[in-house]
């Protein structure tokens, strides 16, 4: 009996002990979570940042970080720049044409023998020249082309070519002289349109009245002014 009761009393015992460590071993390990826990929120809340200061990153244009200055002189620049390209006046071609009646085209042949006539020469890029000559100088007055493009005429073989029409003009600009070149073209275009029976028209290729006469006449006298 006493041997069945110090057996069940040292169970008891043993039992409490495992009791006591078991319970041991879990509070420590608790205590030992707790304070990584602690010791790594501390650590998070010490770090400080590398950069202080810095704004966050954006890929939307800040108008406000440029400085207006730098706006300012781009801007100037680029007036001053604009301003100081000369802007080309356009040249003022004086243009006359004549052209059959309809329905009808003008003979190559009968063109060069007119343009022989009146002393027009055949000559650089294809087309005919008036020059006049006098006291050994040359001037180069108007010019003569075929209508068409590329206004050409096949001079060693105009008994095969047929025109629907001939453009006098000359560059007011590159002429000294530009109301004498236009005088001398007017008399030789309404000769050629009476040889030709054909029409003298402006470059608008409306009929040449007196008034598109003088009104190219004033334009001409203005230039040389």
């Amino acid at each position: 009996m006493e041997e069945n009761s110090l057996r069940l009393i040292l169970l008891v015992v043993g039992v409490i002990i495992l009791l006591g460590i078991y319970f041991y071993d879990v509070l420590k390990k608790r205590k030992n979570r707790e304070e990584e826990s602690f010791d790594a929120s501390d650590e998070i809340e010490r770090v400080e940042p590398v950069i202080k200061d810095e704004k966050p990153f954006s890929a939307v244009y800040d108008e406000k970080e440029l400085p207006s200055q730098i706006d300012q002189k781009e801007s100037g620049a680029s007036v001053r720049s604009v301003e100081e390209i000369p802007v080309a006046e356009p040249a003022f071609v004086v243009q006359l044409a004549i052209i059959p009646v309809k329905g009808d085209v003008l003979s190559g042949s009968v063109l060069l023998s007119a343009f022989t006539r009146l002393g027009l020469e055949f000559g650089d890029m294809g087309i005919f020249h008036c020059y006049e000559r006098q006291n050994g100088i040359e001037k180069q007055r108007f010019h003569v082309a075929n209508l068409l493009e590329p206004g050409t005429f096949p001079v060693g073989s105009m008994g095969d070519f047929e025109s629907t029409g001939i453009i006098l003009f000359f560059q007011a600009t590159d002429s000294v002289e530009a109301t004498a070149s236009f005088d001398s073209m007017l008399t030789v275009s309404q000769q050629l349109s009476q040889t030709l029976e054909a029409t003298l028209v402006g470059a608008d290729m409306s009929e040449l009245t007196l008034e598109k006469i003088s009104d190219i006449q004033a334009k001409l006298s203005d230039l040389s002014d």
